[in-house]
């Protein structure tokens, strides 16, 4: 009997597992097997790397690199020194960190094994409300599992001497990958502030805050470009704060799952996971909530309050299952079922932006010939919207105007005319490579027009994203 209404119970949450587990599935395999970008910061950040690696300086005046961390270019460049400029491996490599964090959250959050697989997928389920974020060569997810592994060692120095000075090294290393994580060192802070109160537990609750302030500092002096592209750039990307009350709506409204979290806890004895937790809450949902209200904000954004609001679900799995198996069969089955379709909701309310995410591109399947095209008709070729193109083609470190038009930005939006440094890219250009993509930039197809470019009639190119354009003669 007692068999039979644990599986009554189990029944809906093993549907979920299921069904998730094959959407997770199916999304990697799509994902991880597209050669070509799928985003026009993929080729470009990949580029840095290649310059890096090529013994070229990064960070230097004149030249714009992206917003990411700087370990972002070291760990890129030290994937393609093995693979060579290879979009996928990085994509791959990235996507084994997101790997690790969903397992090492669900590892340090479950106390019982059978709930772990379940709370796994409901970490790697995230992915679906953050831009497939966990599938892209972006650092979102090595960042925030440093600054989690940071985290769960500054909660469990006490074991051991080497984890406290370990713990700042990787509260360092998550923000050097991703700025934003940077917010996980206030957790401390925050979690002495709500729960302990004492001076004492204050005072060395500031030490990961005041570490990454340190290392900002020594940046500032010893690698003062190296801190305008990594501080001052975004600091100058506008914010738009009335964005952020729908933004709370969306994301409170939009994930159920939490709310059913926080409705059980209203009663409940907190232990000192839920503590940890609701002290994440309290600064990852804001930080989150601005950092998508920024000009360019995206769903990945978002990424640091949904792993929170899910953990905090996760540890009250225990808490929810009990308390179904106190009624009786047929109201457990019921509430289960409804929990069950909340949760569904919760990570695929927005499936069909997903699918489309999944199968766009920057460029299509003509990009070989475009490269081959690029490498007959020699040195003179650019192609600032992929850089990868011109260096495939002739080894041409070229610039990238999405990082130009992000450095240039004028009152924290892009720029409605190319920056100075772009125009002279094309001055000095012969031919052109354009790639019309799902991220518009009217500013260039302008650019090429008021330098006297015009489109070339290239047949292996016809009905393709890539067009060739050459200077019109004067």
């Amino acid at each position: 009997m007692e068999n039979r209404r644990a599986l009554v119970s189990r029944l809906p949450f093993l549907v979920v597992a299921i069904l998730l587990g094959a959407a997770i599935v199916c999304t990697t395999i799509v994902r991880l097997t597209e050669q070509l970008p799928i985003n026009p910061w993929e080729p470009a950040t990949a580029m840095e790397a290649m310059r890096l690696g090529a013994g070229l300086p990064v960070y230097e005046s004149g030249h714009a690199t992206h917003m990411y961390g700087p370990l972002l270019t070291v760990a890129l460049a030290g994937i393609f020194r093995v693979t060579g400029l290879n979009l996928l491996a990085a994509r791959i490599v990235m996507s084994i960190f997101a790997l690790g964090l969903a397992a090492f959250l669900a590892t340090i959050l479950c106390r019982g094994k059978s709930s772990w697989l379940l709370a796994f997928l409901l970490f790697l389920g995230i992915n679906f409300r953050t831009n497939l974020v966990f599938l892209s060569a972006q650092p979102d997810c090595i960042a925030i599992l440093c600054a989690v592994a940071g985290l769960y060692l500054w909660v469990t120095r006490e074991k051991s001497a080497w984890r406290f000075t370990f713990s700042l090294a990787l509260f360092t290393a998550a923000m050097l990958f991703k700025q934003t994580s940077a917010a996980f060192a206030l957790i401390p802070f925050v979690h002495a502030l709500l729960w302990r109160r004492k001076f004492s537990d204050l005072a060395t609750s500031v030490i990961p805050t005041m570490s990454i302030l340190a290392a900002l500092v020594a940046i500032y002096f010893l690698a003062p470009q190296m801190f305008f592209a990594v501080v001052t750039v975004p600091a100058a990307i506008k914010v738009y704060p009335e964005r952020a009350l729908a933004t709370t709506v969306y994301l409170l409204g939009t994930f159920p799952i939490f709310l059913i979290a926080l409705l059980s806890i209203l009663r409940a004895k907190i232990d000192n996971r839920e503590r940890w937790i609701l002290s994440a809450l309290v600064v990852l949902v804001p930080v989150s909530i601005w950092t998508i209200a920024k000009s360019g904000g995206s769903y990945n954004s978002l990424l640091p309050a949904y792993l929170a609001m899910t953990a905090l679900f996760v540890v009250r799995l225990e808490a929810i299952s009990s308390w179904l198996r106190s009624l009786s069969n047929w109201r457990m089955f019921s509430a289960a079922s409804a929990i069950a379709v909340v949760m569904l909701l919760s990570f695929f309310i927005q499936l069909d932006r997903d699918v489309a995410l999944l199968y766009a591109h920057h460029g299509d399947d003509k990009y070989d010939e475009v490269v081959a095209e690029a490498r007959r008709l020699g040195n003179g070729v650019i192609s600032p919207q992929d850089p990868t193109i011109a260096w495939r083609a002739n080894k041409h470190f070229g610039r990238s105007l999405f990082f130009e038009l992000d450095a240039h930005a004028v009152n924290g939006n892009w720029a409605s005319e190319l920056p100075k440094s772009m125009e002279q890219e094309l001055a000095r250009a012969d031919y052109v490579v354009q790639v019309n993509s799902y991220v518009p930039t009217p500013v260039f197809g302008r650019g090429l027009l008021n330098n006297h470019f015009h489109p070339m009639t290239v047949d292996t190119l016809r009905d393709s994203a890539y067009t060739l354009w050459t200077r019109r003669a004067d």
